[in-house]
């Protein structure tokens, strides 16, 4: 776990939490554009870049139930948990194991009304 990454992705996730279902925290890799997540209301939705269904990823990842998906374009994934941290954990998980972002990856980070 990136914990720098984590503690950044936090309190957009509250903000998000607290203002839905209005607010979308969107969570960004620094300089790659196409490596995404959005949360609001407790789901998910995710640039997702393979052919192959995400039911072995998000089996690896847990915490969450698929609601949908599209090869190579995006997933969304309804959270189990309430719990901004778990959130950002599971988010943090997701960039590192499906958007290779590797462990030092830097983070843009924002909260915008829906």
């Amino acid at each position: 776990m990136n914990t720098d990454q984590v503690a950044k992705m936090v309190p957009a996730i509250q903000e998000a939490l607290a203002g839905r279902p209005d607010l979308c925290a969107t969570l960004q890799i620094a300089g790659k554009p196409d490596s995404w997540v959005q949360f609001t209301d407790g789901m998910v939705n995710a640039a997702y870049p393979f052919s192959e269904s995400p039911d072995s990823l998000l089996s690896q990842l847990g915490g969450g139930t698929l609601e949908g998906w599209e090869a190579q374009t995006y997933l969304t994934v309804q959270m189990e948990s309430a719990d901004a941290h778990a959130i950002a954990s599971w988010i943090d998980r997701y960039f590192q194991k499906a958007l290779a972002a590797g462990a030092g990856y830097a983070i843009d980070v924002s909260v915008e009304p829906l």
